[in-house]
């Protein structure tokens, strides 16, 4: 080779090396604005962007199945954050960051308006709830004063009843750390001087802090599910998104391990009662 076709040959050879390096780039500037109109890397709703990074193999805005069921361990999840007792008179208490930060904002506008708001539960598991849902299925925990395995003997029936005011294990809002229950979970309550006023002030303000009411009074919008609970508050801008994936990915198949487990397809769970919600939660 001599050297005129020397310089030739590494011209060429440069020249297809900058081609390369250029196509390449190209195609993965490419996949990367496709991985962004499709949501892969963050999800936005209500100008909340959500990533995940969790100890529960999520992907970006997409939670795992387990997450979903509530079989997680709020204290080992980075996504987590225990509650400070100046916001709650229990301790051990676990909510999501994003759900936590916008209740203390809430917490401190309610104060300055004379209303104390104090979270009485927040994030339950799958193993918490199904103590409560067991206790009282079996009978070995009076619901409303009532032995409910004798009081109700048909498993359908009795099923029902309980879901009057709590959820079988795996449907609850709860597992998902942006729901809480505020002051007092007991009817009467709501009934006195400061419960119709601090009732009153979050219907009112809370929507101001990304909080809905998931359980109102039914109505044409919701015929079916829990009965109203002036004490359930849940933060939209996330559960919206687990709503949606619960409602897409969880099946019957999915509910099991817990007493009376086989009514769940037979009273309808997913439908009627996790989905039937406020439309403002939704």
């Amino acid at each position: 080779m001599n050297f005129k076709n020397f310089d030739k040959y590494f011209l060429n050879l440069f020249l297809t090396l900058i081609i390369l390096i250029f196509a390449v780039s190209c195609q993965n500037c490419t996949s990367t604005n496709a991985d962004n109109k499709s949501g892969k890397n963050s999800y936005k709703k209500n100008d909340s962007i959500i990533n995940s990074n969790d100890s529960t193999n999520t992907k970006q805005d997409t939670v795992s199945k387990i997450y979903l069921l509530g079989k997680i361990i709020p204290s080992k999840d980075t996504n987590f954050i225990a509650v400070d007792q100046k916001y709650t008179s229990k301790k051990g208490f676990y909510l999501r960051k994003e759900t936590y930060n916008a209740f203390k904002k809430m917490f401190d506008a309610a104060q300055k308006d004379g209303v104390k708001l104090s979270i009485v539960s927040a994030t339950r598991t799958f193993i918490e709830q199904k103590w409560i849902w067991d206790g009282k299925w079996t009978g070995k925990v009076l619901y409303y004063g009532k032995n409910i395995a004798t009081e109700y003997p048909d498993p359908i029936e009795r099923s029902k009843y309980v879901l009057k005011y709590s959820s079988m294990p795996g449907t609850s809002r709860h597992h998902w750390g942006t729901d809480m229950d505020l002051n007092s979970t007991e009817l009467a309550y709501y009934k006195t001087e400061n419960g119709k006023k601090i009732y009153k002030w979050l219907s009112e303000n809370a929507s101001r802090y990304g909080f809905c009411q998931p359980y109102t009074v039914k109505d044409s919008a919701r015929i079916s599910g829990y009965e109203e609970e002036k004490w359930h508050w849940s933060y939209f801008p996330l559960s919206s998104i687990y709503f949606e994936q619960y409602k897409e990915r969880i099946t019957y198949d999915d509910l099991k391990d817990f007493a009376g487990c086989e009514t769940a397809k037979q009273v309808n769970i997913i439908k009627n009662y996790v989905l039937s919600v406020n439309k403002t939660c939704r």
